[in-house]
């Protein structure tokens, strides 16, 4: 058994027994890891204000390959994002960010790219003024990248040419095809403005996003590709409630 020291977000928990807790960590330098808190819901807790949805903390815990669960021995609070959760928009955001980790993640491989992005996004979040949503895209965007799944927005799939006029989404080839190829094949019919946005998206900083100004179709486009996206290539995805709800927020 060895102990390990790490920084870690909590993506999500479940009660245990009275007093504990079960909680998905995602770790700096160990990927995914589920842990159980002991204790964890007690009143006198030692773990209290550090294992709820979206805290990042800094965490020793009990290692062992030939269990699930590890076992939490200490975490200590190093950012509660407490501008997110006085906020039902930027908490959904925010949980959508986690879940859609939770979901994506399958185990304990190292990933601090991954980390990173989620902290930094979360912390965009938190301070975020403007369009809180352009925090998500670029989340999704680059987390979709991270996973070796990205996505080509600038030219046709089948014959290369440059998209200038819009495309046919074609979610499980990763890209679309131009107006004349997806005239026969078919696909979701996306505008050229909407390309534009994903491909500034690939490119640009976490900065920069909030000061998107998308119109109405242009939202509905990216929210329906990116959705279809992670459907067609994460096994088991079937959307994601926090961003359900965000989206009956800001109709």
């Amino acid at each position: 058994m060895a102990i390990l020291k790490t920084e870690a977000v909590v993506l999500k928990g479940w009660k245990l027994g009275e007093t504990s807790k079960i909680v998905s960590l995602y770790t700096r330098d160990f990927g995914k890891v589920k842990v159980v808190a002991k204790g964890g819901r007690g009143p006198k807790s030692k773990f209290k204000g550090c294992l709820e949805p979206l805290t990042h903390i800094r965490i020793v815990y009990y290692d062992k390959r030939t269990r699930d669960l590890q076992l939490l021995s200490q975490a200590d609070l190093m950012d509660p994002y407490l501008h997110i959760i006085g906020n039902v928009e930027r908490t959904s955001l925010g949980l959508a960010t986690a879940e859609l980790v939770n979901k994506a993640v399958a185990g304990e491989e190292p990933f601090p790219q991954v980390f990173d992005l989620l902290t930094s996004v979360l912390s965009s979040i938190e301070k975020g003024k403007e369009f809180l949503e352009g925090n998500f895209w670029f989340f999704e965007s680059h987390f979709i990248d991270l996973m070796g799944y990205k996505p080509r927005w600038d030219r046709c799939l089948e014959c290369g040419e440059l998209l200038s006029g819009g495309g046919f989404f074609q979610p499980e080839s990763g890209g679309l095809l131009c107006n004349r190829c997806g005239a026969v094949k078919g696909g979701l019919v996306i505008e050229r403005e909407t390309l534009e946005i994903l491909y500034w998206l690939q490119r640009t900083s976490l900065e920069e996003v909030e000061n998107l100004k998308p119109t109405p179709a242009q939202k509905a486009e990216i929210r329906k590709m990116f959705d279809l996206y992670f459907k067609t290539h994460i096994e088991h995805m079937r959307g994601l409630k926090s961003l359900d709800f965000f989206y009956e927020l800001t109709v």
